[in-house]
């Protein structure tokens, strides 16, 4: 089993939007998905508790109950494990870290966000697990292609010394009514630019 972290230990950044659109088009793609909400708020339960499908599963625990919970996954034949966890807390980021083999550190494109995610990279290069920045929440392309903030987010965080995801999030209508549904937007608006 794989297990994917989803790491920002800022708030805002869309850790839950994008776990549960990973988690769903993983089971789409024909995978056994675990998504597991350790954040207190509790976004992503009540997000699949408004869901008709029971795929991808869910299951809602402590940071501290990660590793038994990732074992019983591996052990119950999962190919996947999502793991969204909370902002602030650093204990359970770096213990996300290092039980995941791949941590995802979204960021939305403005200033503010893109200095506040230095704990997170650091927390990310201390454990040595492979990451990568996704640049979530982004004006959408024009017919010029990139916006620049988008395009000068990219500049800014080399410093970081992470690769950033090639493919940016852009800000969609879509992923919020899917969410209200209980759905991702590939299933809300399969032919839509957020599905896209």
């Amino acid at each position: 089993m794989k297990t994917i972290g989803m790491i920002a230990q800022k708030g805002g950044s869309g850790k839950t939007t994008l776990s549960i659109h990973v988690a769903v088009q993983a089971s789409l793609s024909g995978l056994r998905v675990l998504l597991v909400d350790t954040d207190p708020q509790g976004s992503s339960a009540a997000w699949w508790r408004r869901r008709s499908s029971e795929q991808p599963e869910l299951i809602q625990a402590d940071g501290d109950e990660l590793q038994e919970i990732l074992d019983g996954a591996a052990g119950r034949g999962y190919d996947l494990a999502v793991v969204d966890t909370a902002p602030h807390d650093s204990r359970h980021a770096r213990t996300c870290a290092r039980l995941s083999d791949w941590v995802c550190i979204p960021t939305r494109p403005a200033i503010l966000d893109l200095d506040a995610i230095r704990p997170t990279t650091d927390l990310v290069s201390e454990t040595g697990v492979s990451a990568v920045i996704v640049l979530n929440a982004c004006p959408p392309p024009t017919a010029y292609g990139e916006p620049h903030i988008v395009t000068e987010a990219r500049e800014a965080l080399r410093v970081y010394r992470i690769p950033v995801c090639e493919a940016a999030i852009s800000q969609r209508v879509a992923f919020s009514h899917a969410l209200i549904g209980g759905q991702a937007v590939t299933e809300y608006e399969t032919a839509g630019k957020g599905a896209q």
